[in-house]
């Protein structure tokens, strides 16, 4: 009876192919039906006989067909939303999602869906090869157009790039979370949240079972053909395949194959790009937050008082004026970049806006300047205040480099130029154990040896500078000069 069913199941599917061919979505349909009417006849009526389904995508012109409708409609599903202005708005609420969670966007989510709908709908198609023609030509060509979309939105905003410098000579800037710098820091934000969540998506996929499935099969085939031949190049490949692949292909059950394959995966080099693009976003955000922050320090690079501060500091010393417009931003920028970005990227950025910062006052403030040692300690106070914002905004010690200490450097040089000059102990005087005529003379004599001297200034505190630093920094302190001008030490 079975058999004399599916002669008129074929002899329908044959008369109906121009209609197939010219509605290539209708083939998905069609296929659905077929394979669960042949799923009955092997688990109800344990048929083993030929295969329909088999035989309908066999046809070249049938199974083309389905591949450019299912391509066509993902594209231009793809084109019509990435069209749209809010493409990569987000769609949920803050409150929503956990911060370690990817937000998703319009576009973030059609791909994704596109993707997860096309793999449903050939998910009932017998030959792994066709399934991986499917991938390559319907699925993939998404993704690669959602990362030349954001590259392309990466290379303009770079082009541009100058707009993230604020205008100190006017109020255009505005300031805090609403500023038109924080503006723009939210669309980068919506390029890595795009990334991520479709990132996260394809680790998902890379792990489910058609592509396990899929992936097993290209290992065998690359195995099969033996030498140095990658299973991860077979995109390269899958347009000559041929009846010699596919049986390869279709006959492949288990992954057993180099052990080196087993880590990776059919979606893993989709991974790797989108990784890399978001931490292209992430060194984009950096370079505009690091450039932006300095740029609020010109006024601060140029105090020149530090030699004429008053002797014997009070210990409640506030902050330097020219800091009272950047802290406040400082704390609104670290709390901006909590709301968009997951606590690993917000600390990513932190941290290389501190080693920026770091290098700024070492080398525009501590090394420009001429100091006394109440200079000096109006320069720890400040470093100091400027590290309390960074550390308290990224959840103390996970901002910590390797250094341990955030501004180390500048730390540094804040215990040298506010070191007691004879050992008297005046309220402003760093907590270093030697004062500065017990052991600079040393370090400024060219016969000391370099390795000596910082063993020596290990133990007073002093690890991170280099000796020659630590001798322009003795150098800068104007009562030390004063006290000591021998020509061979300055």
């Amino acid at each position: 009876f079975i058999r004399l069913i599916q002669p008129i199941i074929q002899h329908k599917l044959a008369h109906d192919r121009s209609d197939y061919i010219s509605n290539g979505l209708v083939i998905a349909h069609v296929s659905r039906e077929l394979s669960e009417f042949e799923h009955t006849l092997q688990d109800v009526y344990f048929f083993d006989g030929p295969s329909v389904l088999d035989a309908f995508l066999a046809d070249s012109d049938i199974f083309s067909a389905w591949v450019n409708a299912e391509r066509k409609s993902a594209i231009d599903s793809y084109m019509e939303t990435i069209a749209d202005p809010g493409a990569f708005k987000q769609l949920y609420e803050d409150e929503v999602l956990d911060r370690d969670d990817p937000k998703p966007t319009r576009i973030a989510q059609n791909v994704v869906m596109l993707i997860s709908d096309i793999a449903e709908r050939y998910a009932v198609v017998p030959s792994c090869m066709q399934q991986l023609q499917f991938l390559s030509t319907t699925q993939f060509p998404v993704v690669i157009a959602l990362v030349e979309d954001v590259e392309g939105e990466i290379d303009e905003f770079s082009r541009i790039s100058l707009a993230f410098i604020r205008d100190a000579s006017s109020n255009v800037s505005g300031s805090g979370a609403n500023s038109p710098f924080a503006a723009q820091l939210r669309r980068l934000a919506s390029w890595y949240q795009t990334v991520w969540y479709v990132e996260e998506a394809a680790r998902d996929w890379n792990d489910s079972a058609i592509y396990v499935d899929m992936w097993a099969a290209v290992c065998c085939h690359a195995r099969a053909l033996g030498g140095d031949a990658d299973p991860r190049d077979w995109r390269d490949e899958c347009d000559d395949w041929g009846e010699k692949d596919r049986k390869v292909l279709d006959d492949c059950a288990t992954l057993e194959t180099n052990e080196e394959w087993l880590d990776g995966g059919i979606w893993e080099r989709t991974i790797k790009t989108l990784g890399e693009l978001k931490q292209r976003i992430l060194e984009l955000m950096s370079r505009a937050i690091n450039k932006d922050t300095v740029g609020q320090l010109r006024a601060y690079r140029k105090k020149a008082n530090w030699a004429s501060e008053g002797v014997g500091a009070d210990a409640d010393v506030k902050v330097s004026i020219e800091l009272s417009g950047l802290l406040p931003e400082l704390s609104q920028l670290v709390s901006v970049l909590s709301e968009l970005l997951p606590f690993s990227g917000s600390v990513y950025l932190l941290r290389s806006l501190a080693a920026e910062l770091d290098m700024f006052l070492v080398d525009r403030v501590a090394s420009a300047h001429q100091f006394n040692s109440s200079g000096g300690w109006q320069f720890a106070m400040d470093v100091s205040a400027i590290s309390r914002v960074l550390h308290a905004s990224a959840g103390g010690s996970a901002l910590q480099g390797p250094s341990g200490q955030l501004l180390a450097k500048a730390m540094e040089c804040a215990r040298i130029l506010s070191c007691s000059l004879d050992g008297e102990e005046l309220p402003g005087n760093s907590d270093m154990a030697l004062s500065l005529s017990e052991w600079a003379p040393a370090i400024l004599d060219a016969a000391t040896d370099d390795k000596e001297a910082m063993l020596v200034l290990g133990k007073l505190g002093v690890k991170h500078l280099s000796i020659e630093q630590i001798r322009q920094l003795v150098k800068r302190r104007v009562d030390f000069a004063a006290t000591f001008s021998s020509p061979e030490m300055f």
